[in-house]
């Protein structure tokens, strides 16, 4: 899988979309004081904008991906900007940090790649590697995206779906209980859903995502 993402992020036009961070991103980050909460971990970052975003307001950066490609758009975008990114090559199931190691992580559009034990075990990590009161915002399809049900069948609400960016992805698609249990052992701050039509390779697309704040 990590050859295909390597493909995608080495054709500029893929870069456009992922460059801007998510607005919900900089509402949560422009509510939080960076002097007492240093330490930032962009999980699956990606090409990076929400690493690069963390650094200018002033957080220690670590930015985490599986793609080499990713990393090094990312190197190459913060050039000669002073910003305390460190960049780390890894998969997300990695148990790689530190227990206490991070005042926040972001997880966008990343630990529902896989079966829904994959994301518990995500979480699971995430929940050892934030401090004591720490935060989580991830993002997670619901059953209304127009993805889910299509495509291969894995497992429960998994599926490989044919509307992916990336074909061959398998997607977990969670519903408010699921959600509920997966979180058991952080406390629940916000559960939003973001709702709209985009354009997917030419196609008007009904995205459905779950965006969900936690502190442990």
């Amino acid at each position: 899988m990590t050859t295909s993402y390597n493909t995608y992020w080495q054709k500029e036009r893929n870069r456009k979309y992922w460059t801007e961070p998510n607005e919900q991103v900089v509402n949560l980050v422009k509510a939080m004081d960076v002097i007492k909460a240093k330490n930032a971990l962009d999980l699956g970052c990606g090409i990076g904008r929400h690493a690069l975003y963390l650094a200018n307001a002033g957080f220690n950066v670590t930015a985490l991906d599986s793609s080499e490609e990713a990393l090094n758009v990312l190197k190459k975008n913060t050039g000669e900007k002073k910003l305390n990114i460190t960049v780390v090559q890894a998969d997300y199931c990695q148990d790689i940090f530190q227990k206490d190691s991070f005042d926040l992580v972001i997880a966008f559009n990343v630990i529902y790649h896989g079966f829904k034990e994959d994301m518990k075990m995500a979480l699971n990590l995430i929940h050892g590697w934030l401090k004591a009161g720490g935060m989580l915002f991830f993002t997670c399809p619901t059953l209304r995206d127009a993805k889910y049900g299509t495509g291969e069948q894995l497992a429960p609400h998994t599926y490989r779906p044919l509307k992916s960016i990336h074909l061959g992805d398998v997607h977990y698609f969670a519903d408010a209980y699921d959600i509920s249990e997966l979180l058991s052992e952080y406390k629940i701050t916000s559960v939003t859903q973001d709702e709209h039509y985009w354009n997917n390779k030419g196609t008007r697309q009904f995205s459905s995502y779950w965006q969900i704040t936690v502190n442990k």
